[in-house]
């Protein structure tokens, strides 16, 4: 490779070629900026990791020829096919798990972070959450990763409200609760923000509100303005968690109400995932006693102390 004559797929490749892990697209560009890599390339725009991920995806997807070999998911990561079978079983495992997070304080995986979700949605949204495990999915259902999100909960809108005026209400038609639909990344940039997005899109279309909720959001100026473009076209609401003062947690852009539930979504849901249909009980208990049983859901912790502690245990 000549200098300043390689692609972005040549450039992946030579990374790849002295890497022992599968690695993400962003992972790919930072070894090559350490190694000078990037140097040789022809030119790179704004997002260079974003087009090397786009790249990429596209090549193992339509290309018979492909040098490379795509594994997991949420994210991917890539490896040289030559090299695949010098992976052991582990090495494939660990690629296909949640990223996990390296810092001088704290390393953790993307269900580390479940509770300040569950902690932020119910002081915000007086909602009730639950956990739905993808692993508990059907097996052999291809969709199921874009089927259902990570997180799903329920807020009463009546629970203040007189036992008459509840009666009342239903008689009437009103919606006695709102159901929501979170998708948790840890961190979010152009590397992984359409994939993320459109997830997010994808897993939320049941519900009355859907939230992308991420720990770490680029701070980028480009990357902030086209993630509230697509939050305004497609009514996804972004939830900022904040993992060291989750009480300064924030929605960056609300969610688009839908009044009416997609039913087919939520049937085909509940066909797919335990962990959905307990949800939907739950929901209905609460609704007909008008009372959620927080025995149901995850747990809420209200001591948002020790949910920081619990990463830095992590250390």
């Amino acid at each position: 490779m000549s200098s300043g004559n390689i692609t972005f797929l040549d450039l992946a490749e030579s990374v790849l070629q002295n890497s022992k892990d599968p690695l993400t697209p962003e992972e790919i560009w930072n070894r090559a900026e350490q190694n000078s890599i990037t140097k040789q390339l022809k030119k790179y725009g704004k997002t260079p990791i974003a087009t090397l991920g786009s790249r990429l995806y596209v090549d193992t997807r339509d290309n018979a020829n492909t040098r490379f070999e795509k594994i997991g998911v949420r994210p991917a990561r890539f490896f040289l096919k030559a090299l695949t079978d010098n992976l052991t079983p582990q090495q494939r495992e660990n690629a296909i798990q949640s990223p996990v997070i390296k810092s001088q304080e704290t390393k953790y995986r993307e269900r580390d972070l479940h509770p300040f979700l569950v902690y932020f949605a119910h002081a915000q949204f007086g909602a009730y959450c639950k956990t739905i495990y993808h692993e508990k999915s059907k097996k052999g259902v291809s969709f199921n990763q874009w089927l259902h999100p990570d997180l799903v909960g329920i807020a009463l809108t009546t629970q203040d409200w007189k036992r008459e005026v509840v009666e009342f209400s239903k008689q009437a038609g009103y919606a006695l609760a709102k159901l929501y639909s979170f998708e948790l990344k840890i961190g979010l940039d152009f590397s992984n923000l359409r994939e993320a997005f459109f997830q997010g899109v994808s897993n939320s279309s049941w519900a009355n509100e859907g939230y992308l909720a991420v720990a770490e959001i680029s701070e980028n100026a480009e990357f902030q303005s086209e993630l509230r473009r697509l939050s305004e076209s497609f009514g996804i609401g972004v939830i900022r968690l904040d993992v060291k003062d989750p009480d300064n947690s924030e929605i960056m852009y609300s969610a688009r109400e839908r009044t009416e539930l997609d039913w087919e979504t939520i049937n085909k849901i509940a066909e797919q995932n335990p962990d959905f249909q307990e949800f939907l009980q739950a929901a209905r208990n609460a609704v007909m006693v008008n009372k959620p049983n927080p025995a149901d859901f995850d747990p809420v912790e209200n001591d948002s102390d020790k949910l920081v502690a619990t990463l830095k245990g992590k250390s």
